[in-house]
């Protein structure tokens, strides 16, 4: 849930100092230089520098603190609990994440929060096409990177999920009824009409089998991975959308994107592959065919549509323009030419 008053800088250097003290046993820890480096609609999300004192020498660090958004943001629900747990079942076969610490006990910030170092890498942004660091890598470069990401994506999916209690176990009838209640909530009970209307769709169409449920990172792009100068993944950031499901929701969530962009911008680097490639390597690497995937992805043009949709809404009523118009956003037209 989101915190009723979110403490301001000092309040939080000050409860951050506090805790580390306790919980890490730092000598007099300074928390100070706080940024927010975006507007927190779905997480408020906090950059500090740390320094302490160790054996007479000064010790420097730089911290991630994570909490829910201000006001209620993007989603109705927000869960630090299954996002640290998604995260350590990740970890324990080998998927790189941040480390992050969870703190339930509100006294310390005045609400619920996460803490994780802060790491230095590459992130490729939403248009990978026009990304500065991935334009000056060659195409075998390019390549590698993808399979990498496409690597740890499967790997997300050989974790535990018996060991994630805490994280929402949704199989397709109540992924579809979890999306319908959000496209109620998110829009005050008026819905974009072709986004209903898309979703209707996928009800009608619903696949007869669905594959073992996984562990789902829920937000599978390159936007939300650090990667270190090898080409390699450093972390796998931001688990807020986490649940158990079939397999195809993460790779339908990244190709539905790729195939949006694509569409908008008729652009693909070189060395960069495309959906049908993407969805074979992907297949080689986990063992498990992604049946059905176009229902999948269009699924998932819904619910990422959805989401850019309540982020329109949040924006317009706090005055700041849209990233994208909410009725006649382009992307409800492909959603729309996939209704067929």
């Amino acid at each position: 849930m989101a915190a009723a008053e979110p403490p301001g800088d000092a309040a939080l250097a000050e409860g951050l100092a506090r805790w580390l003290a306790a919980h890490r046993g730092l000598p007099h820890p300074v928390v100070g230089n706080l940024s927010r480096p975006s507007a927190g609609y779905s997480s408020e999300t906090v950059l500090a520098d740390l320094t302490w004192t160790d054996g007479g020498a000064e010790r420097r660090d730089s911290l991630v603190v994570r909490m829910a958004p201000p006001a209620v943001g993007t989603f109705p629900h927000y869960d630090l609990v299954a996002q640290g747990q998604a995260q350590m079942a990740a970890a324990a076969v080998g998927v790189p994440v941040a480390d992050p610490v969870v703190e339930t006990d509100p006294k310390w910030l005045g609400a619920p929060f996460m803490v994780m170092p802060r790491l230095h890498g590459h992130i490729v942004g939403a248009l990978a096409h026009r990304d500065p660091w991935l334009a000056t890598l060659a195409p075998a470069e390019r390549g590698r990177v993808y399979d990498h990401f496409l690597g740890t994506l499967a790997a997300i999916h050989r974790a535990d999920h018996g060991a994630v209690a805490a994280v929402p176990r949704r199989g397709n009838g109540a992924e579809l009824d979890y999306w319908e209640r959000y496209l109620s909530w998110s829009s005050g009970g008026d819905p974009v009409p072709a986004l209903a209307e898309a979703l209707r769709w996928c009800r009608d169409r619903l696949p007869s089998t669905e594959a073992a449920p996984v562990l789902l990172w829920g937000d599978a792009r390159f936007e939300n991975m650090v990667l270190g100068d090898d080409l390699r993944p450093l972390a796998v950031l931001d688990w807020d959308m986490t649940s158990i499901g079939a397999p195809q929701h993460d790779l339908a969530w990244f190709t539905s994107l790729d195939l949006t962009v694509h569409h908008l911008f008729g652009e693909r680097l070189a060395g960069v592959p495309d959906r049908d490639r993407t969805v074979e390597r992907f297949e080689e690497l986990c063992g498990v065919e992604m049946v059905d995937l176009g229902w999948y992805e269009t699924l998932a043009m819904v619910r990422s549509t959805a989401v850019m949709t309540r982020i329109g809404y949040l924006r317009r009523e706090a005055g700041k323009p849209l990233l994208l118009p909410i009725d006649d956003n382009p992307i409800l037209d492909l959603l729309t030419g996939r209704l067929t």
